[in-house]
């Protein structure tokens, strides 16, 4: 219990761009073997209901050695398990772009642009957590992808599938308690036309209904 406290703590009090939270199913010292539950079809659709509604958050990054956010909404669908923001801010991926103008010029001036994902539900669960209605989800944007198209040029921004900080493994992963949520977004590199750019950085967005 306390470690499903501090976790709660973590997830809605404080935020961590460049190293967003990873599971906290990690962090649990009773999560063994008899901790852990199989989830029915009931259960798993009774977390997609609990997840879906309108969220009004922020999206969180680092402007140089400051900590920023610019304001972000999105929407989860039970019906179709969708994640769907209509205006994604790609705009504060200009913090992290240091050497091509092109690229630069591309995510800070393309204006916002709509992004959508699949949630998935897990087949098990650590008792402590579901007991206290405390859910978790993945969400794959579409294909991987966020595509546009700047000055006549097709545009991608790419998303991974993990990736590694000093807190373990970080995955494309909802995070669900008392109407509130986080969502992490593992973008992976930046092309604009023929130029592209890595930036294997992890950001979240946290937000309530």
């Amino acid at each position: 219990m306390k470690n499903l406290k501090k976790a709660i703590l973590l997830l809605f009090c404080t935020f961590l761009a460049a190293t967003t939270l990873t599971s906290c199913l990690s962090d649990d010292k009773d999560n063994n073997d008899s901790n852990i539950i199989n989830l029915t079809g009931a259960q798993r659709t009774q977390t997609l209901q609990s997840l879906a509604g309108d969220y009004s958050g922020f999206l969180y990054f680092y402007n140089g050695t400051k900590k920023d956010s610019v304001e972000f909404d999105w929407n989860v669908s039970s019906s179709d398990s969708t994640f769907t923001s209509t205006s994604f801010p790609i705009s504060f991926l200009q913090n992290y772009v240091t050497t091509n103008s092109n690229i630069k010029d591309a995510v800070t001036n393309a204006g916002r642009q709509p992004l959508v994902g699949s949630v998935k539900t897990y087949a098990q669960a650590a008792k402590t957590y579901w007991e206290q209605n405390y859910y978790f989800y993945l969400m794959t944007p579409a294909n991987k992808t966020l595509k546009f198209i700047y000055n006549g040029k097709d545009c991608t921004i790419t998303f991974d599938d993990y990736q590694t900080s000093s807190y373990g493994y970080i995955y494309p992963q909802i995070q669900y308690y008392n109407k509130k949520s986080s969502i992490n977004f593992l973008v992976k590199n930046i092309k604009v036309g023929d130029d592209q750019m890595d930036v294997n950085t992890a950001f979240q967005a946290v937000g309530s209904r």
